[in-house]
């Protein structure tokens, strides 16, 4: 039993719960999602990579201190939300607990239950909304991620702009003091009303592993990004 082990499902922590972790879940890498082709009248076989990753389950098992507290318990541990495991602090995961028995049918059996959770491919920094970058003037910027992020990005300027990340080119049209490019949700918006017709450019910006060269032309004051460093 893991008597120091604990986790954190949308802010609240198990041990102010009454939960103990008995067996924290296994370590497991998404699935890279390859389609495998086979052609007829050709050896071998073609392999499709889109560069996407599966969600997949991870279980961690459980005991109800206090018997009492069962059905908060259960009324907490159910949906979607953020989790942080004791055995990694620094990282969060998104995840929908989707167990087939519910919990308090199991807490009331066996004082005892799984939590599954379907997990979602990357984990991402505990400080990924502190992990804000400015910047003033052109440069690199280092993803210290093990996979490429999908950033959102706020354009402060006028005019149309060209924002050049890698050397893939994202023009944007008639931009008026400030607009956000969100390359997770596919989205551009200033101040949540809809932009997309301002935008073009093949695919949105997205930042690699390691150094990333960030420049752009025109009436720019200040890029303002999000990066979303995330890991398998």
């Amino acid at each position: 039993m893991i008597f120091d082990a604990w986790f954190r499902f949308n802010d609240i922590d198990s041990q102010q719960m009454g939960v103990r972790v008995t067996k924290m879940p296994e370590t497991v890498r998404a699935e890279r999602r390859v389609e495998r082709v086979e052609i007829a009248g050709r050896n071998g076989s073609l392999h499709v990579d889109e560069g996407t990753y599966s969600s997949y389950d991870r279980t961690m098992e459980c005991a109800l201190i206090n018997r009492r507290r069962l059905d908060e318990v259960a009324a907490w541990l159910g949906g979607s939300g953020k989790m942080i495991f004791s055995t990694e602090p620094d990282k969060v995961y998104d995840v929908v607990i989707s167990n087939k028995v519910s919990i308090a049918q199991m807490m009331r059996v066996f004082q005892k239950f799984q939590v599954t959770m379907d997990t979602q491919p990357f984990k991402y920094s505990v400080n990924r909304f502190g992990e804000r970058l400015e910047l003033a003037k052109p440069q690199a910027v280092y993803n210290k991620g093990t996979v490429y992020a999908q950033p959102k990005i706020t354009v402060y300027g006028g005019g149309d702009i060209t924002l050049d990340i890698n050397g893939a080119a994202f023009l944007l049209s008639g931009v008026d003091g400030h607009i956000t490019i969100d390359s997770e949700s596919m989205e551009v918006y200033k101040d949540g009303e809809s932009r997309n017709g301002t935008f073009s450019g093949i695919g949105f910006p997205r930042l690699e592993v390691g150094a990333n060269a960030v420049s752009w032309t025109g009436n720019v004051e200040k890029l303002v990004i999000e990066p979303e460093w995330r890991w398998l």
